[in-house]
C-alpha cells in the first residue's frame, strides 16, 4: 500500500509538472501573456511586485553606519539636485514639474519622489539609485564607484520640504549648465564640486574626454559628458580662464605637515614629490596635471581616497597617481588637502606657496 502511495504521488507531481510546462510554453512561445502596457497586470500581481521589491530593498540595503555624516547638508542636496534634473526629473517629476502624459502610461508608472524621505531610509534609498530596478524602467547608476550616489539620496530626503521656488534655484541654469554645479566662472560654493578656474583648458578636457568615454568614473559627471562633440568640450574647457577669489574653509588636516609631505617622494624614480606635478615648482610643468592650489578641502580629499582605493581613472598619469596614493594614511591625505586648499587659487604654473 505504501509502495502504491509513493507511486501515485509521483505520478501526481510529473503530471502536474507536465501541465506547468505546457501552459509555460503556451504563455511563452504562443504569446498567450499580454505584455501590453496599456493593460494592467492581474488581480494580487502588483501587490506580488511590490512587496517583493520592498523586501528585496530591505535584504540588501547596506548597514546605516556607512551613510555619510554630512549627508543631510545643504552642499550635498545642492550636488543631488543638479543630477536629478538631468537624470530624473523626466520620469518622477520634482516641485513645481509634473511628469509628461507619455510618461504616466509606463507600466508601471515612475512614482513622484517627494515623501521617498519617509517611505525608505538612506540606506535603502541609496541601495534603489545605485542598483536601480528589474523591469521598471530604473536603470543602475552609470559608474562603478558609488560615493556620488549619496548626494542624489540626500536631495531625495529633502524633497518632502522643498517648494518649487527652491527647487528653480538649485537647478537655475540660465548661466549654462556647468553653472549649476560649479558655480559662475568654474567658481562653486560647494567644497564637494572642484573648482575649474584653476585647471588648465588641456585637463579639463581630459576630464570630460575620460568622463565620457568611462575611463574616469563617476555617474554625476557621466551624466553630464557622454554626448558631448570634441568641438563642445574644446569649447567649455576654455571657458574657465578667470580666478575667481580665495575661498576660506576650516580644515580637517594640518597644513603645515601637508606642506612638508607634499615635497617629499618615496625615495624612488617612479613615485615623484606631489610638487614635482602639481606645483608649487621652480619650472614649467605639464598643462595635463591638474592645479591644486586653493582647490576645495573636501574634494581634495576624497579625490586622494580615490587614487588610494584604485577607483579613480582618467588621466596621462593614472597609474603615477595610483603608485603616489597607495600607501597615503587617511591623515596624510587630509594633510595634504588642508596645505594645498590652503594656497591662494591659482593656475598650475603660477603656482605660490
Amino acid at each position: 500500500m505504501k509502495e502504491l502511495d509513493l507511486r501515485t504521488a509521483f505520478v501526481v507531481v510529473a503530471a502536474a509538472a507536465g501541465i506547468a510546462a505546457v501552459v509555460a510554453v503556451a504563455v511563452v512561445w504562443l504569446g498567450l501573456y499580454n505584455v501590453s502596457a496599456r493593460k494592467g497586470h492581474l488581480p494580487g500581481v502588483g501587490w506580488v511586485l511590490h512587496t517583493t521589491f520592498r523586501n528585496s530593498v530591505a535584504l540588501r540595503a547596506p548597514p546605516d553606519d556607512v551613510v555619510p555624516e554630512d549627508l543631510d547638508t545643504p552642499a550635498m542636496v545642492a550636488l543631488g539636485a543638479g543630477h536629478f534634473m538631468s537624470a530624473c526629473a523626466g520620469c518622477h517629476g520634482a516641485p513645481g514639474i509634473t511628469r509628461s502624459a507619455t510618461v504616466r502610461q509606463m507600466m508601471p508608472e515612475p512614482p513622484r519622489l517627494d515623501n521617498a524621505g519617509e517611505e525608505w531610509s538612506a540606506a535603502e534609498l541609496f541601495w534603489i539609485v545605485k542598483n536601480g530596478a528589474k523591469m521598471t524602467g530604473m536603470p543602475g547608476w552609470p559608474a562603478r564607484r558609488s560615493d556620488d550616489v549619496w548626494p542624489v539620496v540626500a536631495f531625495l530626503r529633502s524633497l518632502g520640504d522643498m517648494s518649487a521656488a527652491e527647487y528653480a534655484t538649485l537647478t537655475d541654469s540660465s548661466e549654462g549648465t556647468c553653472t549649476i554645479c560649479h558655480g559662475k566662472g568654474g567658481v562653486s560654493d560647494n567644497p564637494h564640486v572642484p573648482r575649474l578656474d584653476i585647471l588648465s583648458a588641456d585637463y579639463i578636457a581630459h576630464s570630460l574626454q575620460s568622463y565620457a568615454n568611462g575611463s574616469r568614473d563617476s555617474g554625476i559627471m557621466a551624466q553630464v559628458a557622454v554626448g558631448m562633440d570634441d568641438e563642445t568640450i574644446t569649447r567649455l574647457a576654455s571657458s574657465f580662464d578667470e580666478l575667481g577669489p580665495v575661498q576660506s574653509e576650516s580644515a580637517a588636516g594640518d597644513a603645515l605637515r601637508g606642506q612638508q609631505l607634499s615635497a617629499s617622494s618615496d625615495g624612488s624614480h617612479d613615485v615623484p614629490a606631489c610638487r614635482a606635478c602639481h606645483g608649487p615648482w621652480p619650472e614649467p610643468l605639464n598643462s595635463d596635471f591638474p592645479s591644486l592650489a586653493g582647490q576645495q578641502e573636501p574634494y581634495l580629499r576624497r579625490q586622494l581616497e580615490l587614487w588610494r582605493s584604485g577607483n579613480h581613472g582618467g588621466g596621462p598619469a593614472v597609474e603615477l597617481m595610483y603608485k603616489a596614493a597607495r600607501d597615503l594614511t587617511d591623515d596624510q591625505i587630509a594633510d595634504l588637502a588642508a596645505y594645498y586648499s590652503s594656497l591662494t587659487p591659482a593656475p598650475l604654473n603660477r603656482v605660490a606657496d
